[in-house]
C-alpha cells in the first residue's frame, strides 16, 4: 500500500468528518485553518484490535447557498424546502494493513474507502437551541489503492440526529441501523481459499444488516480556536456477517479528538 498516495485523502476524510461550526445565528461564509486530528479506531467493524492515528488537519469551512462544507461534510443541495431537504454527502473509512492485524495476517490489505450518494433530510423538529432529523443517506463505497478505484458495493444509515447549542457548545448525536449489500460485506469479511488457514474458513459474506451505530461529539470554538471530541459506538450482534471468522467482537468504540486554528475567515456573515 502506497502510503504517501492514500495521505491527501486521509487528511481529506478528517476534514469531512470532524470540522466544527460556531454557536451562532450567523457565521462567516467562509473559514480556513489548520490543526492537528487524532483517531483511535478499530480496523474494522468487527476487528478486536485497533490503531491510533495522528494527521495534520486542513480545516476549511464554506456556506455557500448550493454548496456547504461545514461539520456535516461537503454537500450539494438538490432539494431544499422548510421540512425536506435532499443532499449529497460522503464518508468513508481509513486503510488497513494486513501486517497489523492478527485476523486478517496473510490477507489482502484493505484500501482507503471514499462513500458518497444522497441523502434525504426530514426536519423533525427546528427549534432556536436544537434540532430533531430524520435521515436516510444511500451511499456508493469505493476503494482507492495501488490497483486503482474500484466500486465496493452500497450501504445505508438511516438514523435520527439530534443536535443542540448551548452556550459556545454544539452537541451532536445520532443513533441509526446500518445495512450494506453483499459486495460491501464482501470486501471487508470475505475470505478466499488461498486465505484459509486451521484458525480461518473460507467465508462468502451475505447483504442485509450491517449493525447499530450511535455517535456523540461536542464542539466548541474558543476565539480563533476550534476544539472537538467525537464518540462513535458499534453494535453488531444479530448482523448478517456475525459469522465470519473475522468477527472477533460484537461491539466496539472509536473515539476522535481535534484542534484547529483559523487563520481567515470572511467578513460577509451567513444565517445559520
Amino acid at each position: 500500500m502506497n502510503k504517501n498516495f492514500h495521505r491527501p485523502l486521509i487528511l481529506i476524510i478528517g476534514l469531512l468528518a470532524f470540522n466544527c461550526s460556531l454557536y451562532a445565528e450567523e457565521a462567516p461564509a467562509w473559514e480556513a485553518g489548520a490543526g492537528l486530528i487524532m483517531f483511535n479506531t478499530p480496523h474494522y467493524l468487527g476487528a478486536d484490535q485497533s490503531s491510533v492515528h495522528v494527521f495534520p488537519l486542513p480545516y476549511f469551512i464554506y456556506r455557500g447557498e448550493y454548496v456547504q462544507a461545514d461539520r456535516d461534510g461537503i454537500r450539494g443541495a438538490i432539494y431544499d424546502s422548510e421540512k425536506l431537504d435532499l443532499r449529497l454527502s460522503g464518508g468513508g473509512s481509513l486503510p488497513v494493513n494486513s501486517k497489523d492485524s492478527t485476523a486478517r495476517k496473510g490477507m489482502d490489505d484493505l484500501d482507503l474507502i471514499l462513500e458518497g450518494g444522497p441523502t434525504l433530510q426530514y426536519k423533525l423538529y427546528h427549534g432556536d437551541h436544537h434540532i430533531w432529523r430524520l435521515d436516510l443517506p444511500v451511499r456508493a463505497a469505493f476503494s482507492i489503492g495501488n490497483d486503482g478505484v474500484h466500486h465496493q458495493g452500497w450501504t445505508t444509515n438511516p438514523r435520527i440526529m439530534y443536535r443542540r447549542y448551548f452556550d459556545h457548545w454544539t452537541l451532536t448525536s445520532t443513533l441509526g441501523p446500518v445495512f450494506s449489500d453483499s459486495s460491501y460485506h464482501g470486501y471487508v469479511y470475505d475470505i478466499d481459499r488461498g486465505e484459509v488457514t486451521p484458525d480461518r474458513a473460507a467465508y462468502n459474506a451475505k447483504g442485509g444488516y450491517t449493525g447499530s451505530r450511535a455517535s456523540l461529539s461536542f464542539r466548541r470554538r474558543y476565539g480563533r480556536l476550534f476544539v472537538g471530541t467525537f464518540l462513535s459506538y458499534y453494535n453488531i450482534s444479530g448482523a448478517a456477517n456475525e459469522d465470519s471468522p473475522l468477527v472477533k467482537t460484537d461491539d466496539y468504540f472509536s473515539t476522535s479528538m481535534t484542534i484547529a486554528w483559523v487563520f481567515a475567515e470572511a467578513d460577509k456573515r451567513v444565517g445559520l
